[in-house]
């Protein structure tokens, strides 16, 4: 088997506990934190293997003034920001 050159990430928004992040079409009871999603994909941006990422399932129709949807970006951007820090995209 020839050695991963890199992997892309795809993140189902509605992995999320359903009371964090009810704009989503497939809402999770139980689901996880965003403490413990961003543990799993801090490491996995974390390093220079990670070449690209999609976000999907948000649906911002169902966030009528935009608070759930900001609070996600701002999870999004702070996890960017520590990875940047940890080297992210380094070789």
């Amino acid at each position: 088997m020839p050695p991963l050159e890199g992997y892309w990430i795809h993140l189902d928004v509605d992995v999320i506990d359903d009371e964090v992040m009810p704009a989503v079409d497939s809402r999770q009871p139980d689901g996880m934190s965003y403490a413990e999603l961003g543990e799993i994909l801090l490491d996995l941006v974390s390093t220079s293997s990670a070449v690209g990422m999609e976000i999907t399932i948000l649906d911002p129709d169902l966030d009528p003034d935009g608070a759930i949807v900001e609070r996600f970006v701002t999870f999004i951007e702070h996890l960017f920001t520590n990875s940047a820090r940890a080297g992210f995209g380094s070789a």
